[in-house]
């Protein structure tokens, strides 16, 4: 059976009933409509349609978007959907169709990603697992955040930290953050990350990623894929109004800016301001984001992005603190431990430069570097104890205020080249490089002169505690003052080959060779003191291995080992110095699949991980951390992502985690354990016709087992929460969309993890209304 072309990537196209099934082929009706006669399995199994009559299929049609080619070629005169298709047939029908554009507009999910090779590779070659937010489930769930898009993600444990950032842990290991995937050291600490409105999409590889990351975390990596300008013009935007006053507008603009398009702009920018469920909290941010993008030559492309952001944050937020009988606190979850004249504030820059330059065959070589800078002012006062059970009262004093600045820094360089080979009558794959990054955390904590004490202030009215006077705080230096200087920096070699064993079996081996050194001094107002060495690490091998099987032309397994090797850029102890690099190794095995194109994926993992020296966050010095003894890890992970059905997008998964801690030096205090079970799932209807034509409705479950914290007494039970939204396509370029979350108003803590603050109530139902413009 032949199969029809997808144009630009675009399912809804006027040609044929679409019959499908599961191992790959397509064929397309005028109706637009699924026969009656079907059924779906899962797995290897087939969907399988069976129309009354076969109808010829045109040679060509129309894509229903702009942005799409204007014709698509198609062959073949009929349909009969089928249950298996052979190898040969396949690789017969690929030859007559064209296929433009990846389809990761409209989708949720996408055919390839980079974030493993550095090149685009299926999802099902990858021999790790791999989840992807593409820009329509965004948009659909109206995502705004990384925390907001990190919630979504199969598997992923959200640990907010503050109101400007959280951290994120994958398979119980704390994630690290690329940027177009380049190593970007920043994301490793708790800084005030971007706004979404810059990124394409965001795709997360879980497990250890130290081969092409160096620093990357045994628990995965965040690549944030930036937007890139288009050929065409193109404006969107957004406008929105939700509870706790949040007001927001952005707007996204692609441009060429000569005749010829080769040389061609973008720009994303945003405003907002909000409150928060939490009393007295109060944001204002702007970001803006520039790219251009310049074809010097037809084999040679510059691009250079610059990103700022300015988040102002009054009443800044770190969650509640325990009761003195060492439980969660049950009552308003209004509550904010800080006062209204708290703050803090952060600007963020971010500039990259690449140039990529093709080579011969399909060889190339990219060069790319990344300046981050980020400064930041907070003041608040901190609870001095716990609060009381029954009277919900605590005390206050000035000597807990938490008076510091400081700034971060991060300097990224990624050099590589790649591309494909022959040996012994085998196509393979060749992928050789060098990164370096380097950062430096400035941190000075002001002296405090005052003595106040307040006592008996209730959870429920904290803004009782007065501003203490600005004489009270000075950064001079004196033998009690605390400032420090960190500063680190790693560089490595690494190379990873994939070699076409046979026509179905492909093996991967990398490796990588680091550099790592850090070093500590104390600055004003502390007495200034020489660099004193905190770590220096030579020659560290980070091994790669792992196999993929093509059982189908649609469905593989693969199997994977790699090292841990995460050296804690930036993390200090309280008592001063680094934390020991963590160290361990991880195996994965498991199967996937790809249907219609890369339009829906399916994979499901085992995995066993084991390490030691995993950085927690020290319950006693919120901004310090301690390291945990050995920890052994495993589980098992499923997930399906992307249209199952005309008009139909899910994205659906469940994670299973076994974690076991020997010779502890701590408790839990924030991601030693992540809940047992965790299943995340949304799904997403358009009705295609009739007088509901262009309505689309979704709903998504939230559930986890019990969140283990501090004390055997802070333990959050499972729960589960539900998500909605509804929205109508008023014409071509205009669209309104009502989100909704926590339908169900359930009460319960996000995070529970701290003695004196990191204990964080989730927000109760609320909603925001969006209307957006596209032309």
């Amino acid at each position: 059976m032949r199969e029809p072309a997808l144009c630009a990537g675009y399912i809804n196209l006027p040609c044929q009933p679409l019959c499908m099934t599961l191992s790959g082929q397509i064929c397309m009706s005028r109706i637009f409509r699924i026969l009656p006669c079907f059924g779906v399995m899962v797995g290897s199994l087939s969907l399988i349609c069976a129309p009354a009559s076969a109808a010829s299929l045109p040679t060509s049609c129309k894509p229903t978007s702009a942005n799409a080619p204007k014709k698509c070629s198609a062959s073949g005169s009929s349909c009969a959907c089928s249950s298996s298709v052979n190898h040969a047939s396949a690789e017969t029908t690929h030859q007559n169709i064209t296929v433009y554009g990846s389809g990761t507009r409209h989708s949720y999910t996408v055919p390839t990603i980079e974030a493993w090779g550095k090149t685009p590779v299926a999802l099902k070659d990858i021999p790790q697992s791999v989840s992807v937010i593409t820009q329509q489930r965004m948009e659909d769930s109206n995502m705004l955040t990384m925390t907001d898009a990190m919630r979504q993600i199969n598997g992923i444990r959200v640990m907010p930290a503050s109101t400007a950032n959280s951290n994120f842990y994958s398979r119980g290991y704390q994630l690290t953050t690329s940027v177009d995937g380049t190593p970007n050291a920043s994301g490793t600490l708790n800084n005030a990350s971007f706004d979404l409105s810059m990124y394409d999409r965001i795709e997360v590889l879980r497990g250890s990623s130290g081969l092409l990351q160096g620093a990357g975390g045994a628990g995965g990596v965040v690549n944030e894929v930036t937007k890139k300008p288009g050929q065409d013009f193109a404006l969107t935007g957004a406008a929105s109004v939700g509870s706790f006053n949040n007001y927001r507008a952005d707007v996204d603009m692609t441009v060429a800016l000569n005749k010829s398009k080769t040389l061609r702009f973008r720009t994303a920018d945003l405003f907002e301001d909000n409150n928060y469920f939490y009393k007295y909290a109060h944001t204002r941010k702007w970001q803006t984001y520039g790219v251009l993008e310049w074809d010097i030559t037809p084999r040679t492309t510059f691009m250079v992005s610059h990103a700022a952001q300015q988040q102002d944050n009054q009443t800044p937020y770190y969650g509640l603190p325990l009761t003195t009988a060492n439980t969660l606190w049950s009552g308003s979850r209004s509550a904010n431990p800080s006062q209204r004249w708290g703050y803090s504030n952060y600007m963020t820059q971010q500039t990259i430069a690449s140039l990529n330059q093709k080579l011969w065959g399909d060889w190339s070589a990219t060069a790319r570097g990344t300046f981050y800078d980020q400064s930041y002012n907070t003041l608040y006062n901190e609870p001095w104890n716990q609060i009381d059970p029954t009277t919900g009262t605590l005390q206050y004093r000035d000597q807990g205020i938490s008076a510091f600045k400081g700034t971060n820094a991060s300097r990224s360089a990624d050099i590589y080249a790649q591309g494909s080979f022959h040996f012994l009558n085998r196509m393979h794959h060749a992928l050789f490089g060098f990164n370096y990054n380097s950062y430096e955390q400035v941190t000075q904590y002001a002296n405090n002169n005052c003595n106040a004490i307040y006592n008996d202030v209730s959870i429920n009215n904290t803004d009782v505690v007065k501003k203490p006077a600005a004489s009270c705080f000075n950064y001079a230096t004196n033998a009690n003052g605390w400032g420090t200087d960190d500063y680190a920096y790693q560089w490595g070699f690494y190379g990873q080959l994939r070699f076409e064993l046979t026509k179905k079996l492909s093996l991967i081996l990398g490796g990588r060779a680091s550099r790592y050194y850090e070093k500590l001094r104390d600055i004003a107002p502390a007495p200034a003191t020489q660099w004193q060495t905190t770590s220096n690490i030579h020659g560290e091998l980070t091994p790669y291995l792992g196999s993929v099987y093509q059982i189908t032309p649609h469905i593989s397994w693969y199997a994977s080992y790699s090292s841990i090797f995460t050296p804690s850029v930036g993390k200090e102890t309280y008592r001063g110095g680094g934390l020991t690099p963590q160290r361990g190794n991880q195996i994965e095995t498991g199967f996937k699949a790809e249907y219609f194109h890369g339009r829906l994926n399916v994979s499901s993992a085992l995995f066993r991980m084991e390490s030691v020296n995993q950085p927690v966050q020290d319950p006693l010095h919120s901004q310090f951390y301690v390291t945990t003894g050995p920890i052994r890890r495993q589980g098992w992970e499923m997930q399906i992502d992307g249209q199952i059905l005309p008009n139909l997008d899910v994205s659906i998964g469940y994670t299973y985690l076994d974690t076991k801690v020997s010779n502890s030096r701590v408790s839990d205090f924030g991601g030693v354990y992540s809940p047992h079970h965790m299943f995340k799932s949304w799904v997403h209807y358009t009705v295609p016709d009739g007088r509901l034509k262009d309505l689309n409705i979704g709903v998504g479950i939230d559930a986890n087992s019990n969140l283990r914290g501090s004390y055997a007494t802070t333990v959050q039970g499972g729960y589960m929460t539900m998500d909605g939204m509804i929205g109508y396509k008023i014409n071509r370029n205009l669209r309104l969309q009502l989100n909704a979350y926590n339908l169900t108003n359930r009460h319960y803590y996000e995070r529970a993890s701290g003695i004196w603050q990191f204990n964080f109530p989730a927000a109760p139902r609320n909603f925001m209304a969006t209307l957006r413009a596209t032309y």
